[in-house]
């Protein structure tokens, strides 16, 4: 599955029911399951951070509710433990207790703010993806940046994983594609609370969010829907449905959706997830924008999950 395939699946995920943002991955057959358990396994039993990164990426279960192997809590900590103060160490770490139901510790996302202030995603990283409180949303709204690291984590995964053989490049593929992105709702649903303070700190998050280009697209399009609702009638509105439009359009065309395009994979680590689906839109000579008169197969995708017609009615 291509990473633009996997972000459309993870933004109706998000969009649609509001549903945990952790890769939606397809099931494994047993010879993908044994190589990736090796390969976790292989990169668990070395010292060097990147490997142990690489390490827990893989060890994530498929199932967002299944709890974590105790042995990739483990590299976790001997990850932490060996990298207190790096940046990408301490995202993983709190991301993971992000995406686990059970984990309540505080400790990871508290050192990664107060190491890396500046990037909203970090202050949204609430343990079992609890909802962000108002300080929280304050202080992603004053942040400049929004990184979900994951053309970094990309890079990293496909160096620790090395060239692909031909009868596991399936395999790789998959795993690069089952990054997981944090969980968004929660400060989605925080912010369709009512409050003047909460809703300005919400609209420089969305705009935060949207204007990063080193986002992922589903961190981006979350971004949109913050615009597309609490800033009605601007122009923050007017681009936000712009790239929704766009996104949808390409989507039709299945742009981004060839597994074999390295180039696209580089494009991704280099200049973000956006601008890799539109350089691959280049490539595949379709436009980059719809015409002005186009209205796409299901015209609802173009709408707010709240303001959508229900199945059946």
């Amino acid at each position: 599955m291509s990473t633009f395939m996997t972000t459309r699946r993870l933004v109706a995920a998000s969009l649609l029911s509001l549903s945990s943002a952790v890769a939606l991955a397809a099931p494994a057959s047993e010879t993908t399951d044994a190589w990736r358990s090796a390969q976790q396994a292989r990169l668990a039993a070395q010292n060097d951070r990147d490997s142990r990164i690489a390490a827990v990426l893989l060890a994530l279960p498929a199932d967002a509710n299944a709890p974590f192997p105790p042995a990739a809590t483990e590299t976790i900590d001997a990850l932490v433990q060996a990298n207190p103060d790096d940046v990408l160490s301490l995202y993983v770490a709190a991301l993971v207790c992000q995406l686990q139901p059970g984990c309540t510790t505080t400790a990871y996302v508290d050192r990664l703010t107060a190491r890396a202030p500046d990037n909203a995603v970090h202050w949204l990283l609430r343990p079992a993806a609890a909802a962000p409180d108002d300080a929280q949303l304050r202080s992603a709204a004053k942040a400049t940046n929004a990184q979900p690291h994951l053309g970094e984590l990309r890079d990293l995964l496909g160096k620790a994983l090395g060239a692909p053989t031909a009868a596991m490049a399936a395999s790789r593929a998959a795993a690069l594609d089952a990054i997981p992105l944090p969980r968004f709702a929660p400060a989605l649903n925080a912010c369709k609370q009512d409050g003047n303070v909460r809703r300005d700190a919400c609209i420089a998050l969305g705009r935060t969010l949207f204007a990063d280009a080193r986002g992922s697209i589903l961190s981006r399009m979350i971004g949109s829907v913050l615009l597309r609702r609490l800033a009605k009638g601007t122009p923050d509105e007017t681009a936000a449905m712009k790239f929704r439009r766009d996104y949808v359009w390409l989507g039709e065309h299945k742009v981004g959706e060839d597994t074999r395009d390295e180039t696209l994979q580089q494009d991704l680590v280099r200049r973000g997830e956006w601008e890799a689906v539109l350089r691959a839109a280049d490539r595949a000579g379709v436009a980059r924008t719809p015409p002005a008169d186009w209205t796409p197969a299901n015209p609802q995708q173009l709408l707010l999950s709240e303001d959508r017609t229900p199945a059946g009615g």
